[in-house]
């Protein structure tokens, strides 16, 4: 069972998480993809989409935990998470380091978290 990360306070689920140009195949390097039930879209760092030049395909608005609402430009990729490959991810890109993989992705799984021993286990629907 894939372990969460402690350097998040408190800990939080992690994945591995590979971005994958969905026309290309060109991949980013393996990051850390924080599972957040929270976040409605999947939110891919800015310099990835740089590093695999991705096309925008329109716009959408999003906001932002603390509230902030922004125009942000969407994004398609393909995703390696874990030991899974997701087709036709929708995203967003953001100025962070690692993944956040939202609903749009997490809901294609079955996903016991065990907070008690700090790890996770996923399986597909």
């Amino acid at each position: 069972m894939p372990a969460y990360d402690s350097s998040f306070d408190p800990p939080a689920p992690v994945a591995v998480v590979r971005v994958i140009h969905p026309v290309s195949g060109r991949s980013s390097e393996r990051t850390r993809g924080k599972l957040d039930y929270g976040a409605d879209i999947t939110v891919t760092p800015e310099r990835v989409v740089s590093q695999l030049r991705l096309t925008s395909k329109g716009h959408c608005w999003v906001k932002g935990f603390e509230g902030s609402r922004a125009r942000k430009p969407v994004f398609y990729v393909r995703l390696r998470v874990d030991a899974f490959d997701i087709v036709m991810v929708r995203c967003v890109a953001a100025e962070r380091d690692d993944v956040l993989l939202g609903r749009n992705v997490l809901n294609r799984f079955v996903i016991t978290l065990d907070g008690g021993i700090l790890s996770y286990e996923m399986r597909p629907v």
